[in-house]
């Protein structure tokens, strides 16, 4: 922040100037600052710029892909396993069962209606076609009142 401004906040906080006079004192001092920052841009220099002695020259590469080695801090490993521990506890051992759980016990088979025919169809062709035993998708399709002597001729 410019120090004008920080000394016109403080003098308003002091109640020494009305808001109004902050406002105008603000713009002014905003507006010289940026027509020097403007003035500073026009002045064109056209030396070559100076790669040594600058704080590029310092910068490594790895430093921009990996970023600073000090942005962890020293505990946030032990708080992010005891946070996972906490949660698995009582995930997998202190929460009850509710009904989602029981219906995820059963058989995908067992909810959605054609599945299993489907697949085995789809695994009898499969493995007729690669000269695989087929023998016990047979027994299962028989048992499902499905013919694999129909499916030969599709």
């Amino acid at each position: 922040m410019i120090p004008h401004v920080r000394n016109l906040k403080f003098l308003f906080q002091q109640r020494l100037l009305s808001p109004n006079c902050v406002r105008l004192l603000t713009t002014t001092t905003l507006n010289q600052a940026k027509s020097t920052h403007a003035r500073k841009i026009d002045e064109i220099n056209d030396e070559p710029i100076k790669f040594f002695g600058s704080g590029a020259a310092s910068w490594r590469a790895k430093d921009t892909r990996s970023g600073g080695a000090d942005e962890a801090l020293w505990y946030q490993q032990y708080v992010i396993s005891g946070s996972v521990a906490i949660f698995l506890i009582y995930f997998c051992i202190l929460r009850e069962e509710n009904d989602i759980d029981q219906k995820l016990e059963g058989s995908l088979y067992d909810h959605i209606d054609g599945l299993e025919e489907q697949q085995l169809v789809i695994r009898y062709k499969y493995n007729r076609d690669n000269n695989v035993d087929t023998s016990d998708i047979e027994k299962r399709l028989l048992e499902l009142g499905i013919d694999a002597r129909k499916l030969d001729q599709k």
